[in-house]
């Protein structure tokens, strides 16, 4: 029998030796040589020098803007947005009108109507205002907000370019100045009341006015001051008037015919030092038959004074 040889017999492993020494030799060598040119020419030739740049920029997210019309609502305001243009602040109005501010712009009228709405009485105001291609402001009462059909004649208004205005709810003297002395918790809960039935009727539930007239005007009561610091409290900015109509006189001193009532007008403003800046206080009530009929007559002679016709807003 043949025995098997061993592999690694002395003279097997003296070979093995020299293939070992061999490959660790060609090894170091080349290591050598691989540092020399490593820093004979550089560590940039064999890396990049460029910056890493991490983005961080964000995914752009594009907003959606509503588009908005000029027939369109001012967003919680009282008018439509091409009526901006000639809107001006009740504030600012007022201030100018008692003198406490200085004014040295253009001529302004605002044709102001209290009482509505009505549909027949405030749709022959508008009737007129459109024919003549001017604006108004209507002081409203919540009691006629209610009914039938103010709705409609509320969206006319504003449709057609005039602005919507605050007259209380309610309208009764004995509850909105007990003893003469305006009750700032009431007139408040009207102010609310009010804003909420104009929303209703018209179905305009961003609708929102900070224009108020109080019924017989801020001067006619005593207490305002408080009054005034509850519905500023909520925005609100009153306005009274520098000129009249007539329409609320007693019969007495009532104008009698259209004519008359328009230079009841003029005749009023030579009560006031401040001129340039008028406030007329008319009405669109059922029982102020002249007020339409005067209307057009009044606005040309404040068209032929070079007067600017504006809305309180």
């Amino acid at each position: 029998m043949r025995r098997n040889r061993n592999l690694f017999t002395p003279e097997r492993r003296g070979g093995t030796g020299r293939i070992l020494r061999t490959f660790g030799a060609v090894v170091i060598l080349g290591t050598a040589i691989g540092l020399g040119v490593y820093f004979l020419f550089g560590k940039g030739f064999f890396t990049s020098n460029k910056p890493v740049v991490v983005d961080n920029t964000q995914p752009t997210v594009t907003e959606t803007v509503p588009v908005v019309s000029p027939e369109d609502l001012v967003r919680n305001g009282n008018h439509i947005v091409k009526a901006d243009e000639y809107a001006y602040s009740t504030k600012d109005v007022r201030d100018w009108m008692t003198g406490k501010v200085p004014y040295s712009g253009d001529k302004l009228v605002f044709l102001t109507f209290d009482d509505g709405p009505n549909p027949e009485s405030t749709g022959k105001i508008l009737d007129v205002l459109k024919e003549e291609g001017v604006p108004g402001t209507f002081f409203l009462i919540g009691t006629s907000v209610e009914k039938a059909g103010s709705g409609e004649v509320i969206n006319r208004i504003l449709e057609e370019g005039s602005s919507v205005a605050l007259h209380t709810y309610s309208h009764v003297y004995e509850k909105l100045y007990p003893n003469n002395t305006g009750d700032p918790e009431f007139i408040q809960d009207e102010m609310v009341k009010l804003i909420d039935a104009i929303r209703t009727a018209t179905g305009k539930a961003e609708f929102d006015s900070k224009v108020l007239r109080y019924p017989g005007g801020h001067m006619s009561w005593k207490g305002m001051d408080k009054v005034d610091e509850v519905i500023g409290g909520m925005g609100i900015e009153y306005v009274d008037w520098n000129a009249m109509n007539g329409d609320s006189e007693p019969s007495s001193r009532r104008p009698k015919d259209a004519q008359a009532m328009a230079d009841f007008v003029t005749s009023s403003l030579n009560y006031t030092k401040i001129k340039s800046v008028v406030v007329v206080l008319m009405h669109d009530a059922t029982n102020k038959q002249l007020t339409p009929e005067s209307l057009p007559m009044i606005i040309a002679e404040f068209k032929e004074q070079g007067y600017k016709f504006g809305i309180l807003k």
